[in-house]
Order: C-alpha cells, then sequence, then structure tokens
C-alpha cells in the first residue's frame, strides 16, 4: 500500500485559499442578494404605475374636454399609485410620482383617442453593495394607457313582462323602474361632453328616443352617485312584445350614422323575455305573399279572388299612415346602414311566447312606436283589411292565417330568418327564400316556425351590427331573469354578446361546451350578463359600464 506522506509546507493552505476565495463569493453573493430586491421592488414600482395609468385612463369620463378631464385623471392616478406603493415602501426612499408626472393627451391622429403616461422613481436600498461603498440604487417606471370615446346605444326592452308580477302596462311595477333606475346609474358613468349615448326602446314595436349624443345627461336622464337628473329614460313604460331584432337594427342604425369609426362603438341590450315579433314587408319585390285575403282589398278596391294585390303600385297599408325608414335614416352626419324601407304592406307580427298554451297571431301592429309607452297599437286597424276579430287582434282560427301563401325571409331590416352560417335555430322550415306559413301548416307549426325565426333574426341583428365594414359595433347584453314564465335563454345572449365565457355558477356553460353556441374569433368579444332578478339590476349595469370603460382603453 502506497503511503502519502503530507509536506510541512501545506499545513495551512485550504484555510488561507478559504479566506482568500471570502473576499470574491461574499460580493458575489452579495451582489446576487442585491440584485434580486432591486428587481423586487422594479416590478412593485411598475405594477403601481400600471395601475395609475389604467386608473387614470378610467377618469377620463369626468370632465366635457381634455382638460377638464386631466384633474380628475392626474389625481386618481397619484391616489392608486400611493394606495399600491407607499412612502418607505420596501425600505424604499425618494420616492418620486405626483400629478406632474402623470401626462394626459389628445391622440394626434384620432379626435376620438385619448392618452396617459404615467412615470415614478424611487431609490431602493442595498445590503452586500455597501461593500463597494454603494449605499442604493435609483429605479424608474414608465405607465402608459388610452382611452376611446364610447359611443353607445342603450336598446331597452320595455315589453310587458317587465311589469310581473303586476300587469301591464305599467311604470314603475315589477322590472320596469329598477330598469329605469338601472339605465339612468349607467349613463351617469360616462362622460358628458365626450361620450356619446343615445337611446332605443322596444316591445313589439321600437322607438328611438335619442340618437347617440353628447348632451345624454339632460336628454336621457342620469345618476353618478352624488347628483341625478330625468329625461327620456324616466319617460318609458311596459306593455306589448317582444321585437327585439328591429330594436336591435335601429340602435346600430344610429351608431352608424353618428359615424365615429375611432372611437367605441357599442350596443347595450337588456332583455328579460324572447324575441316573439317581428316587423315583416308581405311584398317581395315581384308579388304579395297573399293567398286570399279574407275582404282585404287593394288601392284599386280588388280583393285577391277579384284581381287585385299584383301590383306594388296598387299597395294598401298596414297601416293607417304610411312610414318610411326615412324617419330613421335621414338624419345626418351619416346616412343609415338599413336600406330604406318604402312604404308598402307591412307592419309587425306578434305571437306569444312558449308558456302561453294557446297560440295565435296578431297580425298588422305599428312596428315604429311613436313614443315609449307604446305596445300593440295598431292591431289590425287598417281600413277595409280586417283579419282578427275587432278589438282582439288576436288570430285563433287558422282559416284566416291561411290568407297568407308565406312570410319573408328577412325582416324588413334585412335580419334573415335563417341564415346560411351558424342558424341559432337550424330547423326552420323555408319554402325557398320564403318562411314557410302556408295552409300544409296549423297553427301550432305556425306558431314555432315564426318563433325560430324570430330567435335567428334577433341572432342575426346583432351579427350585422359586429361585422359591418364601416362600424364594428361591440355588443354587451344584460338579460333579466325572474320575470316571466319563460327562462332566460343564455345560449341565445351569449351568441348576441359574442361571449364565450359561461356563468361562473354554473346556470350555463361557456360557449365551447355548448353545440348551440357559436363563437367568431374576428369579431369584437363583448359581455353578457345574467341579472337573476330586478333587484340587482343597477349592479348589472355597473358591472357593464366597468365593462365597456376597460375596453374602452
Amino acid at each position: 500500500m502506497k503511503q502519502v506522506v503530507q509536506r510541512r509546507g501545506e499545513r495551512g493552505i485550504v484555510m488561507i485559499l478559504g479566506v482568500l476565495s471570502l473576499a470574491v463569493v461574499i460580493p458575489m453573493v452579495g451582489l446576487s442578494v442585491d440584485v434580486g430586491y432591486l428587481y423586487a421592488s422594479k416590478a412593485r414600482l411598475q405594477a403601481a404605475v400600471d395601475g395609475a395609468s389604467l386608473a387614470a385612463a378610467r377618469s377620463l369620463n369626468l370632465g366635457a374636454n381634455t382638460a377638464a378631464q386631466a384633474v380628475a385623471a392626474k389625481q386618481n392616478a397619484v391616489n392608486w399609485f400611493y394606495s399600491n406603493f407607499p412612502p418607505g415602501n420596501w425600505s424604499t426612499t425618494a420616492t418620486n410620482m405626483s400629478s406632474s408626472t402623470v401626462q394626459v393627451y389628445d391622440d394626434m391622429v384620432n379626435p376620438n383617442l385619448r392618452h396617459v403616461d404615467v412615470t415614478a422613481s424611487t431609490r431602493v436600498p442595498t445590503f452586500f453593495m455597501k461593500w463597494l461603498h454603494v449605499n442604493s440604487t435609483t429605479i424608474n417606471a414608465v405607465g402608459f394607457s388610452s382611452r376611446r370615446d364610447a359611443v353607445i346605444t342603450l336598446v331597452l326592452d320595455r315589453s310587458g313582462s317587465m311589469c310581473a308580477p303586476g300587469a301591464p302596462p305599467c311604470n314603475n311595477a315589477g322590472a320596469c323602474g329598477p330598469m329605469k333606475d338601472a339605465a339612468k346609474l349607467f349613463t351617469g358613468q360616462f362622460a358628458a361632453g365626450r361620450d356619446y349615448i343615445g337611446l332605443v326602446s322596444f316591445s313589439d314595436g321600437t322607438f328611438r328616443h335619442s340618437p347617440p349624443v353628447q348632451t345624454f345627461r339632460t336628454t336621457l336622464g342620469y345618476n353618478d352617485g352624488s347628483t341625478s337628473g330625468t329625461g327620456a329614460i324616466d319617460t318609458i313604460q311596459c306593455q306589448g312584445g317582444t321585437g327585439t331584432a328591429e330594436a336591435i337594427s335601429i340602435g346600430y342604425n344610429a351608431l352608424y350614422q353618428r359615424w365615429l369609426p375611432g372611437a367605441f362603438n357599442v350596443l347595450v341590450i337588456e332583455t328579460d323575455g324572447l324575441p316573439n315579433t317581428m316587423a315583416m314587408n308581405m311584398w317581395d319585390g315581384a308579388a304579395y305573399g297573399f293567398a286570399n285575403i279574407n275582404g282585404c282589398r287593394d288601392n284599386a278596391n280588388l280583393s285577391k279572388t277579384g284581381g287585385g294585390w299584383t301590383t306594388y303600385a296598387n299597395r294598401r297599408l298596414w297601416k293607417n299612415t304610411g312610414y318610411s325608414l326615412n324617419t330613421i335614416t335621414a338624419n345626418t352626419p351619416h346616412v343609415g346602414f338599413m336600406p330604406d324601407i318604402p312604404t308598402g304592406t307591412w307592419g309587425g307580427i306578434y305571437t306569444p311566447d312558449p308558456a302561453t298554451a294557446n297560440k295565435f297571431f296578431t297580425l298588422l301592429a305599428d312596428p315604429i312606436d311613436t313614443s315609449g309607452n307604446s305596445g300593440l297599437n295598431g292591431l289590425a286597424t287598417t281600413t277595409n283589411c280586417l283579419f282578427a276579430p275587432s278589438g282582439t287582434g288576436q288570430i285563433t282560427n287558422n282559416a284566416l292565417l291561411n290568407d297568407f301563401a308565406w312570410l319573408p325571409g328577412t325582416d324588413v331590416m334585412g335580419n334573415s330568418v335563417k341564415p346560411a352560417l351558424n342558424p341559432y335555430k337550424p330547423g326552420v322550415v323555408m319554402n325557398g327564400t320564403h318562411l314557410k306559413f302556408d295552409s300544409t301548416y296549423n297553427i301550432n307549426q305556425k306558431w314555432l316556425n315564426y318563433h325560430d325565426a324570430a330567435l335567428n333574426a334577433t341572432d342575426n341583428a346583432a351579427y350585422r351590427a359586429r361585422t359591418n365594414a364601416n362600424i364594428q359595433a361591440t355588443v354587451f347584453v344584460i338579460g333579466l331573469g325572474g320575470q316571466g314564465a319563460d327562462p332566460t335563454d343564455h345560449t341565445l345572449l351569449q351568441r348576441l354578446a359574442n361571449d364565450t365565457r359561461g356563468d361562473i355558477g354554473g346556470l350555463y356553460p361557456a360557449c365551447a361546451a355548448n353545440p348551440s353556441c357559436v363563437h367568431y374569433d374576428t369579431q369584437a368579444t363583448g359581455t353578457y350578463i345574467y341579472s337573476s332578478s330586478a333587484s340587482v339590476l343597477k349592479q348589472k349595469f355597473l358591472e357593464l359600464s366597468s365593462q365597456i370603460l376597460r375596453l374602452a382603453q
């Protein structure tokens, strides 16, 4: 065995090397500790600055112009920053962030866009680097956010089911009053003089109270939490059916007329029930869809069996007075996206919801309301064209419905009753390009086909608003439950908003897990919020306003 003999001169060398290495190892360890602490402090500072910039942008709803809004925005940024990065945070010193380090300015290209820049600095102490006479290090952070002006049309459901459990018509019973209060709280969250808000309300007919205007607080009414005012929202009365598709199109048409492509264009739809009414034009460009009109004569005083109703020129209006969508599309600054619908044989067709045992149809209702308190006011009143017993408007006799050979394949706004792409109700039966409604169907079959067609038209109205080449709207929806006997159609409302998410409580699944739902990745994704009762409508409208203001950044 070989014996290792240690020389006397090597004794203690390990200790000497160990002591010498400490002079290198300790600074290296200290540097890593100090750098880690520096990066952690930087992350906290950056988070505080980012939050401050977002808070400032969120505050740009306070004031009519950029200069006025900047005051509140800067102060909100300072408050937010120091609530998340107080003086002495993590032993930092000389923190510098004040209103003077917050800049609010207009975009040089887009007049509807404002920016917020926030800068901050602080000194971070060192621990081990003090050996090298480095006692602290200054770090800086910059945050950036922006806020687009919002152009919003509120589309509010004022159908009769909003009165439950009170009987329609109603002003404040059931959900009608809470809905109006919540809508005013919504308008109070936006900047008068910068943002635009308009109002459309609907039952079986639609009334446009106001196009989107910057004076929406005085025009519509508002409640900002400290002050409030009355306006058009307060005049709403609930009664009648649910013509959702027409209301969405008229609401979107108002956005289109306002014509601010660089702004955040939004439709906010509130509804408590299923669509059950469409405005339909019985002239298809070649012929009328009548088989044999019961006692109804055209302007040449001829019945269908007597040789009448063969030309557009001899049409008889389904209303006492003519109406053209020119009265909606004519107001500038921009023409409407809807084609003008000429005066003619068209009107609202209403039928009850699924929970109603006896199915019937109400024809000739006026689809364009003259106020926000109308509902089923135009029931079969046209001279010489009485389809239902006087005063009832309800057709329960299928023989009377056999006067119609078909119903149109779109409503008067152009919304398809069976879209080629992803129809919500693919089982809708067509007769060529028309909705099947002839004498081979009994009244229950006609009801089901028409009911599903109304759902499809409503879904198509939102789709067209999101995909228009000039103004793409983002759709937000509040579905109100607990009012009528029919359950809320969550899938339809998800589709309107193009929202992928399901209910947190599992009330309805995410869109991907529901074969009846569809999400379009290339279209704006909005938000669907479910309100389980009228008592929480204010909370839901506030949630929606926060979502809109966040996405407007």
